[in-house]
Formats: structure tokens, C-alpha cells, sequence
């Protein structure tokens, strides 16, 4: 037995001596391919605050062997990128390892800032994200606040009842005069730090050039952080209807804005206001009659899209008169996002229709009101009814409903060549595969584009 083991042995020595090393594919791959093709797959940010995957991160990619260290060490394409602090990857380590890879990981951060100086930087920081000690807090801190003077984006979200939010705001309220020249916009989901420090505020009116805002703070933004608001040219917020009337009421130079109703079990004691606003051209509201009729203390006379979205389960759909509180006279682009809830009826949505005579792009978004009787109602050619948006030009269904299109495509057809006599240009439909999409993007009318998607695939006719 022995000596079968020892000639079997000897055997795949010889085997072994006579083979000829080869290099694997991926070490073929000059360091171009492997800087510029492949690093920049491996190192998608995602969005996901809970993703794990150590794969898409810089110090991972250092990890592998000597030469993709070099690599990520030396080019600064690799480092052009948002800096997302996560250290929840390392939390199924033992205390110790994870203790170790925790700190390589922030020095990684820090090489990977100061390779791509001088170009500006994003961070993105969230308290679900950051699972350690106190030290991890410190790190991201300090992180944020040697990387100030190039951060053109912060996203700082803080849904824990901890103290994430209030460092980083501090730590920015603290730095000189100057230090955050670069930064253009913020995105804060402050709730669990508003929670726990309702009567902090902070200042942010070091920032000459914030342009654009997220702010989701609790149900007093104003007397929670200070912006310089008139400088501001997007905003998206999340708060009562009255705290939402005060803050668009000091941003004058408005452009865009996206509001939510944010419900709470605290009094809305915010003041009512009235301004103009003259240069808020885009509003994608929530469909509120509160937010809505508080919105009508203020004035919109370059407004051309308006987008009303259902957010909330327990939302009711406000009455016609609610809606004339807003200057649909000059609407040009409307959109309806219903999230697939049955609220609006087919009566309901014309009579806001008939208000809005100036539309010319219309969106419908996972509405399940999307039937036969609507394309009926949208129908041109019948003398005796008034035509519903006679100036429409494109007509847009995404996602239509969960389950699959609710009408007739004789009908959708029917209604298509009577409204490209009248002025309709163009058809949209994205939404799920289904055995009518075939019929619908080969359906063709002269002088009309009929654009199909169906997941990521596109079909233009």
C-alpha cells in the first residue's frame, strides 16, 4: 500500500514539473482595461443603504493582490465616485477582525479622497449603515470634515434615534468660514435626530453655492436648520402643510419643488404665509387637500408642470374646488401618480381635466383608472361633447396598473387616430410584458410615434 502511495506520488511530481505556468485571464489584462473597463463595474455605488456585498468597495478591490492595489493607488478615475461610509459589511466579523477592517477600511477612504483631489467629491453617510462604537461616529465625522473643502454632495440620513445627524451638522457648523465653497446639495433624512434633539438647531449659511435641497427634518424645518433659502433653486421637503408653505415662502428663487405631506402626532403651528414665487416653473406636490389649500396662499405665475402623487394609504382624493387653489390655467406638463390605489374615480379626473385646457403633455403613472371608459373620455370626434385637453401633443401611460392593461387596445387605437387629427404627436406606454405590447408597438398612424418599453427594452415605432 505504501509503495503504490510513493509511486503514485512520484508520478504527479513529474506531472507537475513538466506543466508550463499560465497566467489566468483576468492577469493577462493590461492595467488600461482593468482600470478603465472592468474597476469601474466592480465599483457601482448602490443606493441601498443595506447592501453588504464587499465587492463594491475600493478596499476590497485593494485586497485582491499587488498589482490591483497599484491600480486602485494610482489612478484617480477609480476615486471619482461617491464616497459611501458603510461599515455595516463588516458587522458578521468577530469584534477583533472586525475592528481591523473597520479601520482599513477608513484608511482606504481617506487615500481614495486624496487621490482624486482636486476634484470634487459626494458622500453619502447613513445611521442603518454605520453598525460599531463610538470610534466609527468619530471617523465618519473627521472623514467629512477633512473632505469639505471639495464636497460638491452630502447625504446624511438618520432614521435611528442617535446622535449621526447632530455630529455631522455640528461638525459643519464649526468649520471656518469658506469650507464648504464647493458644496451645491444636500440631501438630510434628519428624523431620528429631530427626534431626539427637537429643540437643536443648526446653521448651513456658510454654503454660498447650495443650489439644491432634500430635507426631510421633523415637523419644523425652519427652526431645525438654517439655510440660506433664497439662494436656493431646488427643493425637495417633507413636513407639515403649514412648516411646507413657510419654507417655500423664503425660497424666492425657486425653480423646482417637490413637496410631501408629512403626517405627525405634532401640532402644525407654523404660521400661514403668502408670497410669489415667479421663477417656480416645476411642483410635484402630494395629493393633499391640506397641502394643497395651503399651497394656494402663494403664487405661481410661471408654473408649467405640476405632478400629484398618492403617497399615503389613508389619503383621500381632495374636491375640484381644493384644486382650483392652484393656476391650472397655465399648466403645460401634467402627471398623476396614484400608486396603483383605487381614489380617483372617471368623473373626478375629468373635471380636473376640463381645468387644465392648456396641457400638452400628459402622464399617467400606476393608476388603475387607466380603462376603456377614460380612452372614451379622451376620445376626439364627438361634436356634441367638449374635448378633454385640446391641446394634447403626447399622452403617456407608465407602468399602467399591477395588473396589466385594463383596456381594449380596439379602444386605445380608436382613441389615438381621433386625437392625431387633432394635434396629438406622440404615445408612451412603459410598463410589463404582456401579449398586447407586440399589437400595440407595431399599431402605426401617420404623423404619430408610438414609443413602447417593456422593462428595459425599448420598441419605437
Amino acid at each position: 500500500m505504501l509503495a503504490k502511495f510513493k509511486q503514485r506520488l512520484h508520478s504527479r511530481r513529474n506531472t507537475l514539473q513538466k506543466s508550463t505556468p499560465v497566467l489566468g485571464g483576468i492577469a493577462l489584462l493590461p492595467s488600461e482595461i482593468l482600470a478603465g473597463e472592468i474597476f469601474p463595474l466592480i465599483q457601482v455605488v448602490d443606493e441601498d443603504i443595506h447592501d453588504n456585498r464587499w465587492h463594491r468597495t475600493l478596499l476590497i478591490l485593494a485586497c485582491v493582490c499587488t498589482l490591483w492595489r497599484n491600480i486602485v493607488h494610482s489612478n484617480p478615475f477609480l476615486s471619482n465616485q461617491p464616497i459611501h461610509i458603510n461599515t455595516l459589511q463588516f458587522f458578521s466579523l468577530g469584534r477583533f477582525r472586525r475592528t481591523r477592517f473597520v479601520k482599513r477600511y477608513f484608511e482606504a477612504l481617506r487615500m481614495c479622497l486624496t487621490r482624486s483631489a482636486p476634484l470634487p467629491v459626494s458622500i453619502w453617510i447613513n445611521s442603518p449603515t454605520l453598525i460599531g462604537d463610538r470610534k466609527d461616529f468619530v471617523r465618519a465625522v473627521d472623514l467629512i470634515s477633512d473632505a469639505a473643502a471639495r464636497m460638491e454632495f452630502l447625504r446624511v440620513s438618520s432614521l435611528r434615534r442617535d446622535d449621526l445627524g447632530v455630529c455631522i451638522l455640528r461638525a459643519l457648523e464649526r468649520l471656518p468660514n469658506g469650507s464648504l465653497n464647493a458644496l451645491t446639495e444636500i440631501d438630510f433624512l434628519l428624523l431620528g435626530s429631530a427626534a431626539l434633539h427637537p429643540t437643536v438647531s443648526f446653521s448651513l449659511m456658510n454654503a454660498p453655492h447650495l443650489r439644491r435641497v432634500k430635507l426631510s427634518a421633523g415637523p419644523d424645518p425652519l427652526n431645525l436648520i438654517s439655510i440660506p433659502w433664497p439662494q436656493l433653486t431646488q427643493l425637495t421637503l417633507a413636513a407639515p402643510p403649514l412648516a411646507c408653505l413657510a419654507v417655500l415662502a423664503k425660497c424666492s428663487n425657486l425653480v423646482s419643488a417637490v413637496l410631501h405631506h408629512m403626517y405627525t402626532s405634532f401640532p402644525d403651528n407654523t404660521a400661514p404665509t403668502t408670497a410669489t414665487l415667479v421663477h417656480l416653473t416645476s411642483l410635484r406636490l402630494t395629493i393633499s387637500s391640506t397641502l394643497i389649500q395651503a399651497i394656494g396662499n402663494l403664487v405661481f405665475p410661471a408654473l408649467t408642470t405640476l405632478e400629484l402623487i398618492y403617497d399615503d394609504a389613508d389619503m383621500i382624493w381632495p374636491q375640484l374646488e381644493v384644486f382650483r387653489q392652484l393656476p391650472l390655467h397655465n399648466i403645460r406638463c401634467l402627471t398623476i401618480d396614484l400608486d396603483n390605489e383605487e381614489v380617483l374615480e372617471l368623473a373626478t379626473l375629468c373635471a380636473l381635466l376640463r381645468c387644465t385646457a392648456s396641457v400638452t403633455e400628459f402622464t399617467l403613472e400606476y393608476c388603475v383608472c387607466i380603462d376603456n371608459a377614460l380612452l372614451n373620455a379622451l376620445r376626439a370626434g364627438d361634436p356634441q361633447t367638449k374635448l378633454l385637453l385640446p391641446h394634447l401633443e403626447l399622452f403617456s401611460i407608465e407602468w399602467g396598473s399591477v395588473l396589466g392593461i385594463d383596456f381594449d387596445l380596439e379602444t386605445l387605437q380608436a382613441m389615438l387616430t381621433s386625437r392625431a387629427g387633432v394635434g396629438l404627436r406622440r404615445f408612451m406606454y412603459r410598463g410589463d410584458y404582456s401579449k398586447e405590447v407586440p399589437v400595440l408597438a407595431a399599431y402605426h398612424v401617420d404623423g404619430l410615434q408610438v414609443d413602447v418599453s417593456c422593462g428595459k427594452k425599448r420598441i419605437l415605432v
